[in-house]
């Protein structure tokens, strides 16, 4: 079982991880760099984790590191450290490949991961390449664990996490557009965001049915479903999706490409 996890790089995404952590397991030791001394000192306070006197601590402390760092910064923030090779090293960098990971933190054990911010309530799907058992274990505390084979795999999966970012901005604009019609703002955003879980667990429920199968059970000809939907397509708001993650994926490959 993990007893302690190291954290190199405390912004963002850290903040989350450290809180669902937190929640799952508040027996777990937490060790932060010490890099962004106000934010590290304000991730441990409110959730029990410790700060290292630097890098080195932090990797001399931990059986699992968490590399949360920018893409950019990945291989410099671990050339510069010693790591043993019974740990295993995660970098949660959009863009730098296994190998360019591998190359700085051996004899470790590197792993890729892709959780999102929901890691902080425990619903995060992680993506993980290779299936390591120790980071496994880490991340079926943050939500669902799923495994790749390869960076072929990988590197397109891992676009569905700016997917994951335009949900956001999609809710927003029903929950203006409702409220602008006269409901309640706080009843507005409740209701826009209960129909969306609505609509992901119903996905999840029927794992055998394609979600086109479930859509034509809603879009019945004559419908405002169905009317809806095809302005959407008239439009080609649909494509445009399509289009944004293609533009993601293209950015992940140049970035693998520099970072190889």
């Amino acid at each position: 079982m993990i007893e302690r996890v190291g954290v190199l790089g405390v912004g963002h995404l850290a903040g989350y991880l450290v809180e669902g952590m937190a929640r799952a397991r508040p027996e777990l030791e937490v060790v932060l760099s010490p890099r962004n001394v106000e934010r590290a000192a304000q991730i441990a306070a409110q959730y029990g984790a410790s700060v290292a006197a630097d890098n080195q601590a932090v990797c001399k402390a931990a059986d699992i590191v968490l590399v949360t760092t920018r893409p950019g910064d990945v291989a410099g923030a671990c050339r510069a450290l010693t790591f043993r090779a019974s740990q295993t090293v995660i970098s949660t960098a959009a863009g730098v490949p296994l190998s360019a990971v591998a190359s700085v933190v051996a004899p470790a054990t590197a792993v890729r991961a892709m959780p999102l911010t929901c890691s902080a309530i425990g619903r995060s799907p992680t993506l993980l390449l290779p299936d390591d058992p120790a980071a496994r274990e880490l991340f079926e505390l943050l939500g669902t664990v799923l495994p790749v084979d390869d960076e072929a795999q990988f590197t397109p999966a891992s676009a569905i996490g700016a997917y994951y970012g335009w949900i956001y901005a999609l809710m927003d604009e029903a929950v203006a557009w409702c409220a602008s019609a006269g409901v309640p703002a706080s009843t507005a955003r409740e209701l826009v965001l209960e129909t969306t879980r609505g609509a992901a667990e119903m996905g999840l429920h029927h794992p055998d049915r394609d979600l086109s199968d479930l859509l034509d059970s809603l879009a019945t000809p004559g419908g405002i479903t169905r009317q809806g939907l095809e302005t959407l397509e008239r439009r080609g708001s649909l494509d445009a999706w399509i289009e944004a993650l293609e533009d993601v994926l293209q950015r992940l490959h140049s970035e693998a490409q520099e970072k190889g």
